[in-house]
C-alpha cells in the first residue's frame, strides 16, 4: 500500500514534465525565456536547466569527431545510407555551433563553418549520392584538411584530425543492410 502512495505522489510531480516534453507550446504561449506560471519546484528546476544549458564548443567538436570517423567506416564499407547519415550529423552539429557558439577567440566560427558546409560537405554529399568511393576518399581528405585549417586558425593547431586507422566503434556494424 505504501508503494502505491509513493508512486501516486511521484506521478503527480512528474505529470507536468511529461506534458512539457510531449506537447509543443501553443501559439499564444509566452516566450521561452518567460517561466511558466504554475510549475512545481522540480519542474521549474528542469525548465531552467533546459533553458540555460549550452554545450561547450569541445562537446560539439567531440560529436563531429565521432561522426567524422563513422563517415569514413561507412563509406569504406560502401554503406552509402549510413555515410549520408553521418555526414548529415556533422552538418547538423556544425549548424548548431553556428547558432550557439558563433564566435571563438574573436573569430567567426559561423563564417568558417559556413565555408566548410557549402564546399567540402556539399562535395561529399554529391560523392556519397553518386556512390563514388574514389570521390568520397578525395572529399573526406578535403573535409579533414578543412577541419585542421580551422584548428590552426583558431589557435588550436595541436588538434590534428586524420582518417581513422583502426575501428573505434567495436559495437557498431558498418556493413550495408540489404
Amino acid at each position: 500500500m505504501h508503494r502505491r502512495t509513493i508512486a501516486a505522489a511521484l506521478a503527480a510531480m512528474l505529470l507536468p514534465l511529461a506534458g512539457l516534453a510531449q506537447s509543443p507550446p501553443p501559439a499564444s504561449a509566452p516566450p521561452a525565456s518567460a517561466p511558466p506560471a504554475a510549475l512545481p519546484a522540480p519542474a521549474q528546476a528542469a525548465h531552467d536547466a533546459r533553458k540555460n544549458y549550452v554545450p561547450g564548443l569541445e562537446q560539439f567538436m567531440g560529436v563531429i569527431l565521432n561522426q567524422h570517423a563513422k563517415l569514413w567506416y561507412a563509406a569504406q564499407a560502401r554503406n552509402w545510407e549510413l555515410a549520408a547519415f553521418a555526414l548529415g550529423e556533422i552538418k547538423e552539429v556544425m549548424s548548431d555551433v553556428q547558432d550557439l557558439v558563433p564566435t571563438f577567440k574573436n573569430l567567426s566560427l559561423a563564417e568558417m563553418l559556413d565555408a566548410v558546409i557549402t564546399k567540402e560537405i556539399a562535395d561529399l554529399e554529391q560523392a556519397i549520392d553518386a556512390k563514388n568511393f574514389k570521390a568520397v576518399v578525395a572529399g573526406y581528405g578535403k573535409l579533414t584538411q578543412a577541419c585542421n585549417t580551422c584548428h590552426q586558425t583558431t589557435g588550436n593547431g595541436f588538434i590534428v584530425i586524420q582518417r581513422p586507422t583502426r575501428p573505434g566503434f567495436p559495437n557498431q556494424d558498418f556493413s550495408p543492410r540489404k
